[in-house]
């Protein structure tokens, strides 16, 4: 195996994991996911980086090379803007909902933000991109800003208070976020009465991916009425008092590293994607487009939807693939399609699917697209798994030894987890209306459809374009013919 990853593994680390794999000849899939909580702290940082380390920092780690991508493209952007460049978007996630609580309690927000700063290591953690032998996750003791910031807009009158979050969620989406200076989420609440708030949850791409955002959301909520209540919050399945040990992001980092040192998925990568250099390397000459939209899949719609993933045996991840696909080959002009699929990364360990962080990684997917049917999705859902099983494997990676080719111009995302208006109705709290959330991709293009796990008769497809070729108008209408043709066969 060759390319950055391998080189810049120091000797010291890269004994480390050999030893705790068992062998240098085994391959990562091979080597049980729990193996790697035997890794001790600092245990994948090199004497020589060791040094360099904070007082303060209790663990290190290496970043995944997804991480070290987003935190790049983030600083990239900041540079850009700070030159004058103009049009150039932050490159951060800032997410707003509004609710009815039983009462405001300032004290009792700040509270429950400690609470997810003690509990979890994102939220004491620092990235660092240059002053390590390899982008560097830190964890520290402390922190010494607040994670919370609560802003009284009770006083203002109605009008007042809108322009005020207009104004703020204009600072937010195009502030630069220190990666030097944890915490690097901020939660803002705003207090419009005492029983109305808005919730604003800014935070770098680098540091969680979706599923930790919603976690946290939906624990910052019961921690806070917990703290109304006087009961306890809920135990998180990563609590220092749950009975199963802690996960440690560097667990998941070993993973990674040892991913790079290995052959087998990288060999089956290559033969995957044989030959699509010459099928994508045309450059095109059409208008590129940045907006965004959604398309809505509700009611009957949903329902024939529900019933093709049962009758396919294929499940609605792979349903919603398919409408994908066919509404990409509308929009492309041929059957002949290269997508991308988010794939989680998460250790299948006790506690890993609560541990909060960034665990996720891009698959390319190629695929001759079936006319819409059942057969399209058995194939979707084939070439799904086929990725998926072997997803572990860093995009950057597969750019370093195949080329740039294997980049996506288009990114399929399925969403399905707790909302923050599920977690407020189960807490008994009232969502008064939901602020978009556009989130900036690393394709030209995504389709990302999300469905609550509470409220699970709604899927809304959010397109999102950032330089494609294509127009809103028209993927608009691919995506709503793509949703009625897959919905309208009879099953």
């Amino acid at each position: 195996m060759t390319g950055r990853g391998r080189d810049t593994i120091s000797e010291s680390v890269r004994a480390t994991l050999y030893a705790t794999a068992g062998a240098s000849e085994v391959e990562a899939f091979e080597v049980p996911d729990d193996r790697w909580a035997q890794i001790p702290a600092l245990g994948l940082v090199s004497p020589a980086d060791r040094r360099r380390l904070p007082a303060s920092a209790v663990d290190a780690f290496p970043m995944s090379e997804q991480q070290a991508v987003m935190a790049t493209r983030m600083l990239m952007a900041a540079a850009l803007r700070d030159r004058g460049a103009i049009g150039v978007p932050a490159y951060h996630n800032v997410a707003t909902s509004r609710l009815t609580v039983p009462r405001v309690e300032p004290a009792a927000f700040e509270a429950a933000g400690l609470g997810l700063v003690r509990e979890h290591e994102m939220f004491r953690s620092l990235l660092d991109l240059d002053r390590y032998s390899r982008p560097m996750q830190i964890v520290l003791n402390h922190v010494d800003r607040p994670l919370v910031k609560v802003c009284d807009l009770r006083g203002l009158h109605d009008r007042e208070q809108q322009q005020r979050l207009a104004e703020f969620a204009d600072a937010e989406n195009t502030r630069t976020i220190d990666l030097k200076d944890p915490p690097l989420v901020t939660i803002t609440v705003h207090l419009l009465s005492e029983t109305a708030i808005t919730l604003t949850l800014t935070e770098p791409h680098a540091i969680a991916d979706g599923w930790s955002t919603h976690l946290n959301l939906v624990e910052f909520l019961d921690r806070y009425v917990a703290e109304l209540t006087g009961r306890p919050p809920e135990q998180s399945a990563s609590s220092a008092s749950n009975a199963s040990p802690r996960f440690r992001l560097r667990e998941h980092s070993a993973q990674q590293l040892f991913q790079s040192l290995t052959l087998a998925d990288s060999q089956w990568w290559s033969r995957y994607l044989d030959g699509l250099e010459t099928q994508s390397s045309a450059e095109t000459t059409r208008d590129c487009h940045t907006w965004q939209d959604s398309v809505e899949i509700a009611g009957q719609e949903n329902r024939m939807l529900s019933r093709l993933a049962a009758s396919s045996s294929s499940g609605l991840k792979s349903v919603l693939l398919a409408i994908h696909l066919e509404a990409q080959a509308r929009l492309v002009g041929g059957r002949s399609i290269l997508t991308g699929v988010p794939v989680n990364t998460r250790l299948a360990v006790p506690n890993g699917v609560d541990a909060r962080g960034m665990f996720l990684n891009v698959a390319p997917l190629r695929i001759d697209v079936a006319a819409p049917g059942k057969e399209a999705v058995v194939r979707a859902h084939r070439e799904l798994m086929k990725v998926t099983m072997r997803g572990r494997t860093p995009l950057a990676q597969l750019v370093r030894t195949v080329g740039r080719a294997v980049i996506p111009a288009s990114l399929f995302g399925f969403n399905s987890f707790h909302s923050i208006a599920g977690a407020a109705l189960r807490l008994d709290l009232d969502t008064l209306e939901a602020v978009e959330d556009w989130s900036h991709t690393d394709f030209p293009f995504e389709a990302s459809f999300n469905r609550s796990e509470e409220i699970g008769e709604h899927i809304r497809i959010l397109l999102y374009s950032e330089g494609s070729s294509h127009t809103r108008a028209d993927a608009t209408a691919a995506y709503r013919d793509a949703v009625q043709r897959f919905a309208q066969l009879d099953w």
